[in-house]
C-alpha cells in the first residue's frame, strides 16, 4: 500500500513537471513568434515605415502591400509552428497596426484638407481714418492699394492659375539658374524720425513725415531711381540699409575686340576684372536676413506707433505694353545690362529696320523663349512675389505716375531719372529709342497680353486701368 502510494506521487510529480515544461516551450514558442511579427512595427523601423505610408503622394490611403509585405516574412519564419490560438492574436495584433496606421493617415488628411475658397481671406484692403498721407492705400489722400501676393499666387487667390510660373521661378532659383547676369534683388528701407533729418530741399515748407518706408524692385518702373533715393533718404538722417535678397550667377562673358581690349588696359593697370562665371547666391545669411526684415512688413500706421523695426513695404507697377517697351530697350545692352550676357544675341535676333518690326520681334521671341530669359521681362506680380520671398505680407503698390512724388518723400530729385530709354545714346539703337505704344496693332498687342495676362488681372485688382484690360478672359 505504501509503495503503491510512493509510484502514484512520483508519477503525480512527473506528470506536474512535464506540464510545466510543456507550458515553458510553448510560451517560449509563442514569444518568439510575436517577437518576429512584432520586431519591425514596434523598433524605429516602424515609425520610417508608418511615416512612409503617411507621407505617400496620394490621396491619403496607405500602402497595404508594402505593410503585408513586412508582416510575410515575419510570419514565414514560423508558418510551420503556428497554431490556431497563435494565429488569431497576429489577426488582433495586424488590426491593431492597421487601425493605428489609418488613425495617422487620417490625421494627415485632416491637416491637408482642401481651402474653402469661399471663406479665404484675401487681405485687409481697409485705410486708417484720419491720416493724410500717400502710403495711407485706400484713403482720400492714398494714391496707393494694398496687395497681398502669397494670397493672389494662392489656390484660391485671383492668380491661382499662374501658380505653375511661381514654382517654376522657385526651382530655377534652388538650381541657382534664376536671372543669371542679372541685377541683385535688394530691398532698402528708411526710417524717418523728423526730428534728427534735415531739411528736404524737395518739400522746403514741410516736416518730415514719421514713418519707415521699404521698397521691393519692380524693374522698369523707375525702380533705380527709387532705389538711389533711399540713399539720399539716409544721407538726410535716416535710419536703415539696402539689403540683398538675392545675388543672381553670372554667365561667361562673350567680349567684342572692343571690349576685350578695355579689360586688358584695366588688367595692365592692377584692377580686379571678372568674366568667368560666377554661381548664384542662394539662401545663406543675407536672405535670412532679408526673411526677418520682411516678417516685420506691415500696413501704414499712424506716425506715434511706429517702432524701430516695423515697416510698410511699397511697389511701382506700370502699364504693361509700355513697360515691355522700356524692358526691350534695358535688356538689349543698356546702361546696367551691357553685361547681362544676352543682349548682343537679342539684338541680332530682332533688331529690325521699323520700330514697329523689332517689337513685333520680341513679342514673337517671348511666345517661343518665355520671359525667363532676362529679368527685365519677368511679370510685375511675380517680381513682387519674388521680391517678398513668397511671405503673406502686405504690399502698397503705385501707379508709375506717382514716382515723382515718391522720390521727393524720400528726399531725391521728383524730376531725376536714373535710366531714361528716351535720351539719346542710352539704348543701342534709334529704333529702340523711338519705339513707342503707338507702334502696336490689336494683333500685336493681343498677344503681348496672353503673355502678361498675370499683370493685367493684378493691376485690375490694385483697380487700374491697362491696355490689356480688353483681351481678359471673361470671369
Amino acid at each position: 500500500m505504501t509503495q503503491a502510494r510512493s509510484y502514484k506521487g512520483t508519477s503525480m510529480y512527473l506528470l506536474v513537471v512535464m506540464i510545466i515544461l510543456t507550458v515553458a516551450i510553448y510560451t517560449a514558442k509563442e514569444l518568439n513568434v510575436l517577437d518576429k511579427v512584432r520586431g519591425p512595427v514596434d523598433s524605429e523601423e516602424k515609425t520610417e515605415f508608418e511615416k512612409k505610408l503617411v507621407n505617400e503622394p496620394t490621396s491619403g490611403v496607405s500602402n497595404p502591400e508594402t505593410r503585408t509585405q513586412v508582416d510575410d516574412d515575419a510570419d514565414q519564419d514560423d508558418d510551420d509552428d503556428k497554431s490556431e490560438k497563435e494565429e488569431k492574436k497576429d489577426d488582433v495584433q495586424e488590426g491593431q497596426e492597421e487601425k493605428e496606421i489609418k488613425d495617422e493617415v487620417k490625421n494627415e488628411v485632416e491637416v491637408s484638407e482642401p481651402v474653402d475658397c469661399k471663406k479665404f481671406d484675401h487681405g485687409d484692403f481697409s485705410s486708417l481714418e484720419g491720416v493724410d498721407s500717400m502710403f495711407n492705400c485706400g484713403s482720400e489722400s492714398g494714391q496707393c492699394n494694398w496687395f497681398y501676393p502669397a494670397k493672389f499666387f494662392h489656390e484660391c487667390g485671383l492668380g491661382s492659375k499662374y501658380m505653375p510660373h511661381i514654382a517654376e521661378m522657385k526651382r530655377q532659383y534652388d538650381a541657382q539658374e534664376l536671372w543669371l547676369s542679372g541685377p541683385p534683388i535688394v530691398l532698402p528701407n528708411c526710417n524717418i524720425v523728423p526730428e534728427r533729418m534735415r531739411k528736404n530741399p524737395y518739400k522746403p515748407d514741410q516736416d518730415w513725415t514719421r514713418h519707415n518706408l521699404s521698397m521691393t524692385h519692380v524693374h522698369k518702373t523707375g525702380g533705380t531711381s527709387l532705389v538711389t533715393a533711399f540713399s539720399q533718404c539716409l544721407n538726410y538722417g535716416g535710419k536703415g540699409k539696402r539689403r540683398t535678397l538675392y545675388m543672381p550667377g553670372r554667365k561667361t562673358l562673350e567680349l567684342s575686340p572692343a571690349q576685350q581690349k578695355i579689360r586688358e588696359e584695366r588688367i595692365a593697370k592692377g584692377e580686379k576684372v571678372l568674366t568667368g562665371p560666377r554661381k548664384s547666391v542662394i539662401y545663406g545669411k543675407n536672405y535670412e536676413e532679408g526673411i526677418e526684415f520682411l516678417n516685420e512688413a506691415t500696413k501704414y500706421k499712424r506716425p506715434e506707433e511706429w517702432g524701430d523695426t516695423d515697416h510698410t513695404l511699397f511697389g511701382v507697377v506700370r502699364d504693361p505694353a509700355e513697360r515691355f517697351i522700356s524692358a526691350i530697350g534695358q535688356a538689349t545692352g543698356a546702361f546696367g545690362s551691357t553685361s547681362n550676357g544676352i543682349g548682343k544675341q537679342l539684338l541680332d535676333e530682332c533688331l529690325k529696320e521699323t520700330s514697329k518690326e523689332t517689337l513685333n520681334c520680341f513679342i514673337n521671341l517671348m511666345h517661343t523663349n518665355s520671359t525667363w530669359i532676362e529679368v527685365h521681362f519677368t511679370p510685375m506680380a511675380m517680381e513682387v512675389a519674388f521680391a517678398t520671398a513668397y511671405q503673406d505680407i502686405p504690399v502698397a503698390i503705385f501707379p508709375f505716375t506717382q514716382v515723382p512724388n515718391l522720390l521727393a518723400e524720400l528726399g531725391a530729385n521728383p524730376n531725376g531719372k536714373k535710366k531714361d530709354g528716351h535720351s539719346s545714346n542710352y539704348r543701342k539703337s534709334p529704333i529702340l529709342t523711338n519705339m513707342s505704344v503707338d507702334d502696336y496693332d490689336d494683333d500685336m498687342l493681343k498677344r503681348l497680353c496672353e503673355i502678361y495676362e498675370m499683370d493685367a488681372v493684378f493691376l485690375n485688382q490694385m483697380r487700374m486701368e491697362t491696355r490689356c484690360d480688353k483681351f481678359l478672359p471673361k470671369i
